[in-house]
């Protein structure tokens, strides 16, 4: 099924007619991507109390939740592997070759590289981000 051309945190675009833009397969999976991992989840404490709310109401458990590390330490590793596992479950990333993920950081700044292979298409797809700390 492919989606309404439209980036995380962006507007939606106008095709050449006039009807909202449609995205291609491998935008569309992209997209996805990107609204996986910039999309919090709920929030709890140790004690399984609630302490911030998810984007999607409907549902809690979905994304990743990379803009909650706005503002902590950095822990390069553990992002990196919330974003792999994260990305392993949108079927438009391929498991073979697996996501290559490079995570950067400078000062205040983790600078985020990602590229994967599109399973509908095979194609590369690249996906970038800096999350400031």
């Amino acid at each position: 099924m492919v989606d309404v051309f439209h980036y995380y945190g962006g507007d939606l675009s106008e095709s050449p007619s006039g009807d909202l833009l449609l995205a291609d397969i491998p935008t569309t999976g992209t997209q996805r991507v990107y609204r996986r991992l910039l999309t919090n989840s709920a929030l709890s404490n140790a004690a399984g109390q609630p302490v911030a709310s998810p984007d999607y109401t409907w549902h809690p458990d979905y994304g990743a939740g990379v803009p909650r590390k706005v503002g902590l330490p950095g822990n390069v590793p553990a992002t990196r592997a919330l974003i792999r596992g994260q990305m392993l479950l949108e079927s438009a990333v391929a498991r073979q070759p697996a996501p290559q993920i490079d995570m950067t950081q400078s000062q205040d700044v983790v600078s985020t590289a990602i590229s994967y292979t599109d399973s509908n298409t095979a194609q590369t797809q690249l996906v970038n981000f800096d999350i400031n700390t």
